[in-house]
């Protein structure tokens, strides 16, 4: 992140239910947090606009730019009435929305985007704008449903972090810990463990292992990992889920009324060369409630 004192939080906005949903999450998160929201409308040519200009048909450039101008500065402007604490501006590039939003993220607080845009199929749960955001950011990207699942009260909610050890597992939970805090919110902590295994190809697992021993060191790992944030944030209430299993379903069901889950791009036993692991990949496609993918702290 560049050095700025206070940095933007960022958010791509496209017209769609969920690039608007996004906006007022980022909205909210900029006023807890104290810092300027900055919406980014990117727009790029769709392929069959070049069929059309090279049989002479050409479409009425200016009138389309006009009309996404039209839409951003109405969004900012309804923003800034709803939000007048933060200063809000925006900005509108001709270029690849992933590529505009991915160079940027790297001089803001926090980058967010909805999970699907106007360029997305009925079909897909996760947009290729989102999905390529939440892969190749250079800051915490927040992916935002068009729709969450709402409790009746907001003191209801709480913040869902995934725990398994690793240097991203503790940038998530520093995130975690920081957002429950803004919200005044409880923090579910979950780990999820299976039997012992390896991270390595070609390593040997034991023949015999103790289930109450591991899941003892698994539950060790749990409270290690969360004892300097508890310190750091005595006023968030934790709660602990440890639970011998895969950890997407317990992190789904732990989410269904939470405020955000927070997981790193890569859990404990992902390979080095992928940039989004299953777990939070699942948890991109499938999460009723905004989810936070974290790279480093």
């Amino acid at each position: 992140m560049s050095g700025t004192a206070n940095p933007p939080i960022l958010v791509g906005v496209d017209g769609s239910p969920a690039s608007l949903a996004a906006a007022r999450w980022a909205a909210d998160a900029a006023t807890l947090r104290r810092h300027p929201l900055r919406l980014v409308a990117a727009f790029r040519w769709p392929a069959q606009a070049y069929t059309v200009q090279a049989r002479g048909e050409l479409p009425d450039t200016e009138a389309i730019r006009d009309e996404a101008r039209r839409q951003l500065g109405a969004e900012v402007d309804r923003l800034r009435e709803e939000y007048p604490d933060i200063t809000i501006d925006g900005d509108f590039v001709e270029a690849s929305p992933a590529r505009v939003l991915v160079e940027r993220s790297g001089d803001a607080a926090l980058t967010v985007v909805g999970q699907r845009g106007l360029g997305g199929l009925s079909g897909l749960l996760l947009g290729s704008v989102s999905a390529q955001v939440a892969a190749h950011a250079r800051g915490p990207v927040v992916v935002v449903p068009a729709t969450e699942n709402v409790p009746p009260s907001d003191a209801d909610r709480s913040v869902v972090v995934g725990v398994d050890g690793s240097a991203l597992s503790e940038a998530a939970i520093e995130f975690a810990f920081a957002e429950a805090s803004w919200r005044r919110a409880r923090l579910v902590a979950v780990h999820a463990w299976m039997a012992p295994g390896s991270d390595r190809p070609h390593d040997r697992v034991p023949l015999y292992y103790n289930l109450d021993e591991v899941a003892e060191e698994e539950r060790r790992m749990l409270s290690e990992s969360l004892a300097g944030w508890r310190e750091r944030y005595p006023d968030v209430p934790v709660e602990p889920v440890l639970v011998h299993g895969t950890p997407v379903p317990e992190l789904l069901q732990r989410s269904a009324d939470a405020w955000l889950l927070a997981v790193g791009s890569r859990g404990r036993g992902g390979f080095a060369g992928l940039v989004l692991g299953s777990t939070s990949r699942s948890l991109l496609h499938r999460a009723p409630c905004p989810v936070a993918v974290l790279r480093s702290r």
